[in-house]
């Protein structure tokens, strides 16, 4: 008992400098061998919105003579779909088009997906024009004259009018109004009391072709009503899908206009149609004293 509390009394009297106390920390638990090791957490990727990439749109040539061919080509990246314009539509996201335009043209490539599109343009200059070719005849008539002389006539003056005509190629042809059945070449004398479309048509086994003038009857003096000296079509049958030049010449008209979709057009020119079906068209020619028509017809077979 004495010896252990003189040991006692002995700690007590021992400095706290002297002493060393070590604090361990405290140890992780063993991990479970058989649990899957834990990957770091990473935040979320962020969602981007991404528009097509448009990595070429080009052309073999950016200007060539008329009836020459150019070839386009591109490639887009991260497109749903893939257009051109004008005229070709949807194509694929990679590839080569080879076109003929008749005129210069700008064609436009355009890329889309969900997120927006993206654009690119190419411009092709045609130096020159592709000359005229009449289409093969299909064994059809062939109108080679008809016409009214004169055209322009006024009300209550009794003035005769002489239609002529000549039809290659038919076995069977009328005019309406009022002749039925004529040989194919000839003339006849009409008197209209009111202005007059007078249609010509021709038939074959072939099928049939048509042809048309106008007769004015005006109540005004012909000197100061406008004048048209000529309407006419370079190719008078066309197949669906072509063009037709008409060509026309006035005078002293304040007003020029041809109907079926063409519009207000000047005193003197040329523009092209391309009807889907026979298609008369007919031009107006007006001023404050009166106003002048004729018509001419463009064969679609």
């Amino acid at each position: 008992m004495k010896k252990a509390a003189f040991i006692t009394l002995l700690i007590m009297l021992t400095p706290l400098s002297c002493l060393q106390v070590t604090i361990a920390p405290p140890t992780a638990p063993n991990p479970d061998p058989t649990s899957p090791a834990q990957e770091p957490a990473t935040p979320p990727a962020q969602n981007k919105s991404l528009t097509p990439f448009i990595v070429s749109f080009d052309a073999s040539a950016y200007e060539i003579d008329a009836g020459a061919a150019v070839t386009l080509s591109w490639e887009v990246t991260g497109a749903d779909t893939v257009s051109i314009d004008p005229g070709v539509g949807t194509v694929p996201f990679k590839g080569t088009l080879t076109l003929t335009p008749r005129t210069t043209a700008t064609y436009l490539l355009t890329a889309r997906n969900s997120h927006g599109s993206s654009t690119s343009r190419i411009q092709v200059n045609v130096k020159g024009t592709i000359p005229e070719t009449k289409p093969a005849s299909f064994n059809l008539p062939e109108v080679v004259e008809f016409r009214a002389e004169p055209a322009n006539i006024i009300f209550d003056t009794e003035k005769e009018v002489i239609l002529t005509w000549e039809v290659r190629n038919g076995f069977d042809v009328a005019i309406d109004p009022g002749l039925r059945i004529i040989p194919p070449k000839g003339s006849a004398i009409v008197k209209p009391t009111f202005t007059t479309t007078y249609k010509l048509t021709a038939i074959n086994d072939q099928g049939s072709i048509i042809a048309a003038t106008t007769v004015t009857v005006s109540g005004a003096n012909l000197d100061e009503a406008p004048v048209i000296e000529f309407l006419t079509v370079d190719r008078y049958v066309i197949k669906k899908g072509e063009t037709a030049v008409l060509s026309w010449k006035t005078r002293e008209a304040s007003s020029v206009s041809i109907d079926k979709g063409v519009g207000i057009v000047s005193g003197e020119g040329t523009t092209r149609v391309s009807p889907t079906e026979t298609t008369i068209y007919m031009l107006t020619a007006t001023n404050p004293r009166g106003a002048q028509f004729q018509t001419v017809a463009v064969n679609v077979k």
